[in-house]
This record gives structure tokens, sequence and C-alpha cells, in this order.
């Protein structure tokens, strides 16, 4: 690589970092920055989880997957991608070919903490206790979305853990590393 990629691309679970790093990663290369779940909130004029309400998750999907595509196709660019993006052959496919992907890896526990005073978050929130913030019930299902997207997390062309680092750190190894494959 003879200079940095033009379209980085960041997945990984919900609360791993990405939005964040993302925006600290685009300010330090100079790169505009998209959010694939504000992008598709503004699109379609809803939050997330009106959006699942109303279109279901393969509606949401489908609108998701126009953005991300639509977004991937400009450069430079940095992209966070939603959680479910890559977890997918033709989106993951998609990234692999039109940018560099890397997969920002972190503990369920560790995702859980960082999500409790977040936005919400449907594919969490789904069998979260009546009663409120259920910690455990917001572990357990992170580890179920990890078993089953982790296969494509695994084919990122990088993987960075994003434990006990703050945003601007996971963005500076990011550059490290970008820059030492030069």
């Amino acid at each position: 690589m003879t200079t940095l990629p033009k379209v980085i691309m960041l997945c990984g679970i919900s609360g791993s970092g990405k939005t964040e790093t993302g925006r600290r990663l685009a300010d330090k290369v100079g790169y505009p920055f998209t959010d694939t779940d504000a992008a598709v909130e503004e699109w379609l004029g809803k939050s997330i989880p009106d959006i699942f309400r109303e279109l279901g998750e393969t509606g949401f999907r489908t609108a998701e997957t126009e953005v991300f595509r639509k977004a991937g196709k400009r450069k430079p660019h940095v992209i966070s991608l939603g959680g479910g993006t890559i977890a997918n052959n033709e989106n993951l496919a998609f990234a692999r070919t039109n940018g560099y992907l890397i997969y920002l890896r972190v503990s369920p526990a560790t995702a859980a903490k960082r999500l409790r005073s977040g936005s919400p978050r449907p594919m969490l929130d789904a069998n979260k206790a009546a009663d409120g913030d259920d910690t455990e019930t917001t572990i357990s299902r992170i580890k179920q979305l990890l078993e089953m997207r982790e296969i494509y997390y695994r084919q990122a062309d990088l993987t960075v853990d994003t434990e006990r680092k703050s945003p601007d750190d996971v963005a500076d190894e990011i550059i490290r590393n970008l820059r030492s494959h030069e």
C-alpha cells in the first residue's frame, strides 16, 4: 500500500467504538465521515427504532445496504458501518472490493457498558427486561450477535482491539497500522 486506502470502513458490534473512532480517524486523515446508521435515519426521516417498528429488520437492512453502497463509492471516505451491515456475503464482498475493512473488536461486557447511556439499539433491546436496563441480558444478546456476525467481521483486512482504549488511541493505532504497510 503506497498511500492510505481511499475508503476506510469500520465494522464491529454495537459499542465497539465505530462512530467515535471513525469521526476521529476521518479528522486525522482529512477524509469525510459517514455513519451508516445516522445516514439511514436522515434519509428515511425516522429513528432506527421507528424504522424497525415500521419496516422491520428487512426494511432497515435494505435501506442500510443502499446507504452503505452509496457511501462506499465516494472517495476518499471513512465509513462507520452498522453492526450488521457486513453480516451478509454481498455486503462483505462490496466492502472488501471497494475499501479497506477494519474490525473493531471489543468484549461483550465492555460493549454493554459503553451502550448503557446511548440511544436505543433494536437488535440489542429486543430481549431487554421490561423493567429497564438489564446489563446481563444486553451482554447475552451481544454474545449471540457476535456468534452470528464474527465470521464476517474476521474477514476484515485489519482487526484492532478497542478494549480500554479511547477513540483517539484506536484511530492512531489504525493510522500506524495502515502506514506500516505502505
